[in-house]
């Protein structure tokens, strides 16, 4: 559930910014459509429940303590730069895509109670008020200002204390999964290229290998009520997630280019200048052309693993049926001969 922790102050905007057939035959698939990034994100979203249902509240508080000591390595300037630019992001969304997201908060928490509900650990408080306490000295005071006023109304609707939250039932989560997916498409790309920018090579420095190494442990007990098969197809929808999300990217940005191109064309046949591109200078015809094949190799590349994934998906759900059904069968004649046994004393 990867909902915005965050309050109407400093340290909770700082979390915002850093922080969705037959049984026994198996014939070719050529024609099974891959799924759409909605429908993996749903997917992911229903693996994840048992996850953060089963998350333990002594170990995770503990876990995203140290993850969070790694980030205060980084010199509070740089940090708090970091901060102010994911806020940037944030304060981009168009107030009538949050305003649908805020309604499907409130209707997703509208009847949790924090003292009857199932409680999901969230991140100490004293590490929120650490990096408040930067953002505080390092960011814009009236973009943290225009954050609380734009969020602050989501945040009131979730049902949650200054440890814990509370967890949605399965279809709510669902629609949260995908609400949320929809604020991460309406973040202003400017924006978002500028966090990235700045951000990227400032934590690499800081989440090298060697540190990163002893978390893969840790993260293996957060968890410990979820079995493994819950925990291996959770994994598995985070592959299928990224590779859609991939495709989907591609797609986009070759659309974009196609509609470039046909601007150009456009205009030449016109007789006018041809404009410049939005943010960056105007590209050679030539150069233009390289980058749209680049792209189109790129999107036939992630549609085809996109597909690849979705047909993996289906063999295994298939196999897995021929083994229920097997097992099935032998229940039956093991009681037809239990049966026969009784019947022959």
């Amino acid at each position: 559930m990867r909902l915005p922790t965050i309050d109407l102050n400093p340290k909770a905007a700082v979390l915002a910014a850093l922080t969705s057939a037959s049984l026994l035959a198996t014939p070719a698939l050529p024609a099974l459509a891959a799924p759409t990034l909605d429908e993996v994100i749903v997917e992911v979203s229903e693996t994840s429940y048992p996850i953060i249902k089963a998350l333990s509240a002594p170990t995770f508080p503990a876990f995203t303590e140290k993850i969070g000591k790694l980030f205060l390595e980084i010199k509070p300037e740089k940090l708090g730069k970091i901060e102010e630019l994911g806020i940037d992001v944030f304060n981009s969304v168009p107030d009538e895509k949050l305003n649908t997201f805020k309604g499907v908060v409130k209707e997703a928490f509208a009847d949790l109670k924090t003292d009857s509900c199932t409680l999901v650990p969230l991140p100490p408080k004293s590490l929120a008020d650490k990096f408040g306490a930067i953002a505080t000295e390092n960011v814009d005071a009236a973009k943290l200002k225009a954050f609380s006023q734009k969020w602050g109304p989501t945040i009131s609707a979730l049902a949650k204390t200054d440890e814990a939250i509370c967890l949605p039932s399965v279809s709510n989560l669902d629609k949260l999964a995908l609400a949320q997916a929809e604020i991460g498409r309406s973040f202003s790309p400017e924006e978002s290229q500028r966090l990235a920018s700045y951000a990227t090579p400032t934590l690499k420095s800081v989440f090298t290998l060697p540190k990163l190494l002893p978390f893969v442990d840790d993260a293996k007990r957060l968890a410990p009520g979820a079995t493994s098969v819950e925990k291996a197809a959770f994994q598995q929808a985070g592959k299928n997630v990224e590779k859609a999300a991939n495709a989907e990217a591609q797609k986009a940005k070759l659309a974009a280019l196609k509609a470039r191109s046909a601007e150009i064309e456009a205009a030449k046949a016109a007789g006018k200048p041809v404009p410049a591109a939005a943010g960056a200078p105007a590209k050679p015809r030539s150069e233009l052309e390289k980058e749209m094949a680049a792209e189109r190799e790129k999107a036939a590349k992630a549609a085809a693993e996109k597909k690849a994934a979705a047909q993996e998906a289906e063999l295994k759900r298939r196999e897995e049926l021929k083994e229920a059904e097997a097992a099935r069968i032998a229940e039956l004649k093991a009681k037809a001969k239990a049966i026969q046994d009784a019947k022959n004393k």
